[in-house]
């Protein structure tokens, strides 16, 4: 029995330090969040446009702050950018973006295109993409752009940080799905250009 002793004692601690130098388990992906967005224009809404609840999916923020450019007019919505509150950095986490004109050209819009793997947009979505950006191996930004068939106005929706268990690019795709009548097509750019100076 003596000698069983030592040996015993051994076992005992090479398994306790084995058990101490074990790196341990991740923690488990979260599910998939395959919530649709909804109506992202429905009420409440922030930038008078954008649905609360659709921020609050696409961006995975219950307390956010919104900041709103109109033009020069007052007339017509330019951007409306959500950041987290209290702010952690000076990045957004989701931005819209309306220019009109676009700055660029519908060959230089598809040269972009071609330059970050864009992913055409849905057909009921119109002519548009969306795209992610990568570097050093890390998701950076997440982008859809859109544009007026004639070129003459460009949309672009841009997600950063995005909850990890959402497909941004599908988030992208469905703002820009649901915007576009209203931001890029003639009747709802004359609706934007008119009555807006709040």
């Amino acid at each position: 029995m003596r000698s069983l002793l030592p040996t015993t004692a051994l076992l005992l601690a090479a398994g306790m330090l084995t058990a101490c130098s074990a790196s341990p388990s991740p923690p488990p992906s979260p599910a998939p969040d395959t919530r649709p967005l909804g109506d992202v224009t429905a009420a409440p809404k922030e930038c008078d446009m954008i649905s609360r609840q659709s921020i609050e999916r696409a961006t995975g923020l219950s307390d956010f702050t919104v900041k709103k450019y109109m033009s020069n007019d007052g007339k017509r919505l330019e951007s409306c950018s959500v950041y987290p509150n209290p702010p952690t950095s000076s990045s957004y986490r989701l931005k819209i973006e309306i220019d009109d004109p676009s700055v660029l050209s519908l060959s230089e819009i598809e040269g972009t295109k071609a330059a970050r793997d864009g992913v055409d947009l849905p057909a009921d979505a119109g002519p548009g993409f969306t795209f992610t950006i990568v570097e050093f191996g890390v998701k950076y930004q997440t982008g859809g752009w859109a544009w007026a068939r004639n070129g003459s106005r460009m949309l672009s929706v841009s997600l950063d940080e995005t909850p990890s268990n959402r497909d941004p690019q599908k988030d992208a795709a469905e703002f820009i799905r649901q915007l576009r009548p209203i931001l890029l097509d003639a009747d709802g750019a004359s609706k934007q250009t008119s009555g807006r100076g709040k």
